[in-house]
């Protein structure tokens, strides 16, 4: 028995889900939004962003108490004692915090019925809600969105189901720093928590089957980063294919070979397996529908539409690039359009990325490598923080700076940076790269002395006069 009726489905409570079902329900629309979790946040809060950033704050302190010397303070001792459940505290404090605000919101709104427990597809229209503590129901709707994110990928390593390999959600909740720890993975997640464990203790090695970590990035920058990683001691295996993890004793053994040299056996307490994510499309009854998938992800055009076309997807469902503010602006982008008021959905040509290293490396834009691929005749500006006065201050003069803009008319195309701040500093790059605007345009825009955003300027200003 059909015993509600809905305008809107949403499916996922996310930063694709939860936008878009607010968004929706502000308009007036009926809507019920369920989320399979703990409460509404998605992976981002709970597993991912902003937990390892949590850690990453806690990893940054301790290294600025580590170089307190060189700002001329004297502190009693540079032995700092890490009190590792404090920072697990800490972070359940401000995850929960986040989820209970999150839900305080979205419950304001009359025309938002939200429901913690999964939905499955009986045919296009019609679902069977499974609340958490309440009975079963199904339901009617008129348009349906899946924004059901992603997970973990496990790839077939043998051994990789070992209880010391933990994947990145699990890793967030270890009651112990790692002695020596050994990640498989040189992406994003990989750099990111081998620089926080680093930073607390661990032994870390980056185990990477690339020729170089972090492959979708600018590798000039990449290249200035390693460098930062190997003068901390994190070593890292490249062109390396992990043959088996097997359990010993206290810990494990990671066997590994690098091109055709013999395998080689390492020893480590814990592993993160960091190989990739996969969309979070099981039970969702996707079979009682039209809609098609693959391993990648479900199958939408150009307006997020799925081979339903009253049913929606987006987010890390349907594939790369998988980042929470790239859901939200998907979602808010599919909202006006549902809404009858046509908008651009967002082109990942303008998108920006922070990958939170210790310096930060970010990007707004193409990467030479893309502009390269589609014959652009762009130039690069160039800017080293070495120069700067802000970084100078605050110690942290090691980074660089490319503008990626056209020959003929000098619009920009890509910003790169790779600086402690760089993430803060890419709401002017998206800007540039969004709006095209010119290297002229750039270098006359006043920039506040001294910051870090005066090195746009200045590098504008250098390029235009060489």
């Amino acid at each position: 028995m059909i015993l509600d009726k809905y305008d809107y489905l949403v499916i996922g409570g996310g930063p694709g889900g939860t936008p878009v079902a607010s968004a929706l329900a502000e308009a007036g629309k009926q809507v019920l939004l369920v989320e399979k979790g703990a409460g509404l946040g998605g992976t981002c809060l709970f597993e991912g962003c902003i937990p390892s950033k949590i850690f990453r704050e806690s990893a940054r302190r301790l290294r600025e108490l580590q170089e307190s010397a060189e700002f001329g303070l004297c502190l009693p001792t540079r032995d700092v004692h890490i009190d590792w459940s404090a920072i697990q505290e800490r972070k359940q404090s401000i995850l929960h915090l986040r989820s209970i605000g999150a839900m305080q919101r979205i419950r304001q709104n009359p025309s938002l019925d939200v429901t913690l427990g999964s939905a499955m597809f009986l045919d296009s229209t019609h679902a069977h809600i499974i609340p958490v503590s309440d009975s079963p129901v199904d339901i009617e709707f008129r348009q349906a969105i899946i924004a059901t994110g992603s997970r973990p990928f496990r790839p077939p390593i043998r051994g990789v189901d070992n209880r010391q390999v933990l994947d990145s959600g699990q890793i967030l909740d270890i009651n112990h720093i790692p002695k020596r720890l050994a990640i498989i993975g040189g992406g994003p997640i990989g750099v990111e928590l081998g620089q926080v464990f680093n930073t607390f203790g661990s032994e870390v090695t980056i185990y990477e089957a690339g020729p170089h970590i972090l492959s979708h990035v600018d590798q000039d920058l990449v290249e200035h980063l390693q460098q930062q990683m190997a003068a901390d001691g994190i070593d890292i295996v490249e062109n390396c294919h992990i043959k088996c993890i097997s359990h010993t004793g206290s810990g494990v053994f990671v066997e590994y070979q690098v091109d055709d040299n013999p395998s080689v056996h390492r020893f480590a307490d814990t592993v993160l397996l960091v190989t990739g994510r996969q969309p979070n499309t099981e039970s969702l009854g996707l079979e009682n529908t039209a809609i098609e998938q693959t391993p990648h992800g479900i199958q939408v055009n150009g307006q997020l539409q799925t081979k339903e076309s009253n049913i929606f997807a987006l987010g890390d469902v349907i594939g790369q690039p998988m980042f929470a503010h790239w859901a939200t602006a998907q979602a808010l982008s599919l909202a006006k359009n549902l809404m009858g008021h046509p908008t651009p959905f967002p082109d990942a040509d303008y998108n920006t990325m922070v990958i939170f290293s210790e310096p930060e490396l970010a990007m707004a834009g193409l990467t030479e490598t893309q502009a390269q691929s589609r014959d652009i005749d762009y130039k690069v500006a160039r800017y080293d923080y070495k120069q700067d006065a802000r970084a100078q201050i605050a110690n942290q003069a090691r980074g660089q700076l490319k503008i990626l803009y056209t020959s003929g008319g000098h619009r920009i195309i890509g910003i790169h940076i790779l600086m402690e701040g760089a993430g803060d500093l890419m709401g002017e790059a998206a800007l540039a790269v969004a709006q095209g605007i010119t290297l002229e345009e750039l270098a006359n825009a006043i920039h506040p002395h001294p910051t870090l955003t005066e090195s746009f300027a200045i590098a504008a200003r250098t390029a235009l006069r060489g």
